[in-house]
């Protein structure tokens, strides 16, 4: 029996926003590990995380967070 425009409209709506879900959830791998990261580094007096530096004021972790909030920024 075939669909009504209707019922063929919110299907198609229905599987955008599942595929939109499911880039959302695969993002938040990636993210949680960062966070977990960030957990373990050192903390100051205050509590404060310290995110340390190379020579040239460079972080591996500060380019990875930008990294991953430019590729999943929507």
């Amino acid at each position: 029996m075939p669909l009504d425009p209707a019922q063929r409209h919110q299907i198609e709506q229905d599987t955008i926003t599942a595929g939109w879900e499911a880039a959302r959830l695969a993002a938040c791998d990636p993210a949680i590990s960062l966070l977990r990261e960030i957990a373990d580094l050192e903390r100051d007096d205050d509590a404060y995380v310290i995110i340390a530096t190379d020579a040239d004021g460079q972080s591996n972790l500060m380019s990875r967070i930008t990294a991953s909030l430019a590729m999943h920024d929507q």
